[in-house]
């Protein structure tokens, strides 16, 4: 992963959380797409910190550094409302407020994709000097 470009891997998160939605409608045809989904929300929080670590060792603008801190902690908030619902899923556990806590996770799920995709593209326009 160290490898790619930075605006690369900024890029490749957007990406990433767009695969978890692709995954999720068929948790109910094959069990282990819920595996699947929590493995790609791993690497969703991975890249989100290593992205945020390398942006702060930059001198991008501040702003994309607070707003891929921000996609770290949507990616951990969606992990904790995450692990209620795979417990449902897998353990079969009966979880309170299921519903809710599916919609909550979908909404977060949703924000990490539009502050990742304002990131990267935020990162790239200012890499390639087209703002000031």
């Amino acid at each position: 992963m160290r490898s790619l470009a930075l605006w690369s891997r900024l890029y490749l998160l957007v990406w990433l959380a767009f695969a978890e939605f692709l995954v999720t409608p068929f948790a109910e045809v094959a069990p282990f797409v819920v595996d699947l989904h929590v493995l790609v929300g791993v690497a969703v929080f991975a890249l989100a910190l290593m992205n945020y670590r390398s942006l702060n060792k930059s001198s991008a603008p501040i702003r994309l550094k607070r707003i891929s801190k921000a996609a770290v902690m949507m990616a951990a908030l969606a992990a904790l409302l995450g692990l209620p619902l795979y417990a449902s899923a897998r353990i079969s556990v009966a979880v309170p407020f299921q519903w809710g806590i599916g919609i909550l996770h979908l909404i977060v799920a949703l924000a990490i994709i539009t502050q990742a995709a304002s990131t990267a593209t935020a990162y790239d326009m200012w890499e390639e000097k087209e703002f000031r």
